[in-house]
């Protein structure tokens, strides 16, 4: 099992995929789900991180797993070397993984050794509990999602943007965040500029700057 969970910064990615055989970076072909950030229509994050992962070489296949069923998204698996989980409303795709059960899908395809990439929703999702998101975000307008657990694949509770660079997030937002979950095993800040490692059973911080 091998995971990148970023929180916004993309520095990290290509070390993270320079295992994949490829004869150029152009070959590999990444899962580009964007179901987080639907919500937020036009928003200029929301083209930023895909342009940013593209400019770092690699093939994007656009994948939006509302649009199908948990079957596709198995079959669209099959096509790719590595996925990515862009940013977003972590309670609106934790939904959409759930009513169509590609929840399980990416479990079982992340845990037989698909790489996997993630970022700010797309790594809270991966924790114990994506209560972190809701502090931050509020819940999806139209979205229902009781249980706020998350898919479980790293024992921790992520809470990106965490050294308050972000302008939607400042320092006292997060630290309103991080007093009201204070004592929540597993609380793990990840500031913009580092992401979670996980390899297996070993969890560790390394460094993810800004890319050009």
């Amino acid at each position: 099992m091998k995971l990148l969970l970023l929180s916004r910064f993309l520095g990290a990615v290509p070390g993270f995929l320079s295992t994949l055989k490829s004869d150029s970076l152009s070959d590999v072909r990444i899962a580009y789900i964007n179901d987080a950030a639907k919500p937020l229509g036009d928003a200029p994050f929301v083209e930023r991180e895909r342009l940013q992962l593209q400019s770092l070489g690699y093939t994007l296949v656009p994948l939006t797993i509302g649009d199908g069923t948990a079957a596709d998204f198995f079959a669209a698996l099959d096509t790719v070397d590595a996925v990515y989980v862009a940013g977003g409303m972590a309670d609106c795709l934790m939904a959409v993984l759930r009513s169509t059960g590609a929840d399980e899908v990416l479990i079982e395809r992340v845990r037989a050794g698909l790489p996997y990439i993630g970022a700010s929703a797309g790594a809270v999702i991966m924790g114990k509990s994506i209560d972190t998101a809701i502090a931050l975000d509020g819940h999806t307008d139209g979205t229902s999602l009781d249980d706020l657990s998350g898919l479980g694949l790293v024992d921790a509770v992520i809470l990106p943007h965490a050294d308050g660079q972000l302008p939607p997030y400042p320092p006292e937002a997060i630290a309103a965040v991080a007093r009201r979950l204070d004592g929540m095993l597993g609380l793990t800040m990840l500031p913009d500029d580092a992401a979670l490692l996980v390899e297996n059973r070993n969890v560790r911080m390394v460094a993810s700057p800004a890319t050009a």
